[in-house]
């Protein structure tokens, strides 16, 4: 690998790190902003509808606008996936992830009552499960096993989250705001544990000795 591309992988690595702070950021500023937002009650989309009860012009400003900006970060972190993949399964993981963050971008852009949101949200973590899940497989076929199972692991908990919450009484019932930052957690975890692994070096040898370039 060329120092150029070092350094743009690099970026990308970084990248991942600057769309979860900010994303996360962005979302827990909206919460605190609004005075009437409540866990129990509303949707997280709720912080960035123009016109709820819970929103504000401050609160539209910083949920929107993380999701679109952490979303279009991020798509350069998944320029480094797929620049660092060792196999095709691997790089073939880095699609859904596009699509997820697009997904992310797309529910900033529409909000909560607009018709494309619920469809935005939905590829959002649908996407990012099926991203993490491929990238898992293509993992587990360098050689990096427990890093693969980790990564299994924390798809299997969020499949569980909204199975639970679904099973409790569908999407309509108040408090979806759990589930949605429980998932979007878990997918942040992922994201910051993948670029830490990438921006150790090539594939964090100890966790992956028989990657080879």
């Amino acid at each position: 690998m060329s120092e150029r591309d070092g350094n743009v992988n690099r970026l990308g690595g970084w990248a991942g790190v600057v769309s979860v702070l900010s994303t996360n950021a962005a979302i827990a500023g909206a919460t605190l902003a609004s005075s009437s937002f409540a866990w129990g009650d509303h949707a997280l989309s709720n912080l960035g509808q123009p016109g709820d009860p819970v929103a504000t012009p401050v609160t539209t400003l910083l949920f929107d606008g993380g999701l679109v900006v952490g979303g279009l970060v991020g798509l350069l972190f998944s320029y480094t996936l797929w620049t660092g993949s060792a196999n095709l399964v691997e790089r073939i993981a880095v699609l859904p992830l596009c699509v997820a963050l697009l997904g992310m971008v797309g529910a900033g852009i529409f909000p909560y009552t607009q018709p494309l949101h619920g469809p935005a949200a939905v590829t959002l973590y649908l996407a990012s499960m099926v991203a993490m899940a491929v990238y898992a497989v293509g993992n587990a076929l360098t050689g990096a096993v427990r890093r693969a199972a980790g990564t299994v692991g924390l798809v299997a908990l969020h499949v569980g989250i909204w199975w639970w919450w679904l099973s409790g009484g569908g999407l309509s019932r108040g408090g979806l705001a759990i589930p949605e930052l429980l998932g979007s957690l878990l997918f942040s975890a992922w994201v910051l544990w993948t670029a830490h692994w990438h921006l150790r070096g090539p594939r964090a040898a100890d966790t992956d000795a028989q990657f080879q370039r």
